[in-house]
């Protein structure tokens, strides 16, 4: 899994699924159809497309359907807080940056080659 998702369209579903996902996950812990991500207005939304294992944004977990905004440094989980978890680093005029918390303490890498792009 590349270090850094960047969200280039308006809206980005999340799954462990390649062929029903615009951003994959490959964990067992995330949904075939687990979550959708939009950008509208300069804001980041998240809201959970009724995954078995949650959704959580700052550890706080979304009622199936119910979109929440996130914020630049919150942390999106999609299932399991070990595999999954996406802390976002910026919000900038329509455009965003999500990267694994494993990365927060690498240098940033350019994940340019990689075709899934999502936030």
């Amino acid at each position: 899994m590349p270090a850094a998702f960047e969200i280039v369209s308006s809206e980005v579903t999340v799954s462990r699924l390649p062929e029903k996902a615009d951003m994959v996950v490959p964990v067992a812990t995330v949904s075939g159809v687990h979550a959708r991500i939009q950008k509208k207005e300069g804001n980041l939304s998240v809201t959970d497309l009724t995954a078995l294992n949650g959704t959580f944004i700052d550890d706080n977990r979304l009622r199936p359907g119910a979109i929440a905004i996130v914020s630049s440094r919150s942390c999106i989980t999609f299932g399991d807080t070990h595999l999954a978890m996406f802390c976002v680093s910026k919000i900038e005029n329509m455009e965003a940056l999500v990267e694994t918390e494993e990365s927060n303490n690498q240098p940033e890498t350019d994940s340019s080659t990689e075709n899934t792009e999502t936030s």
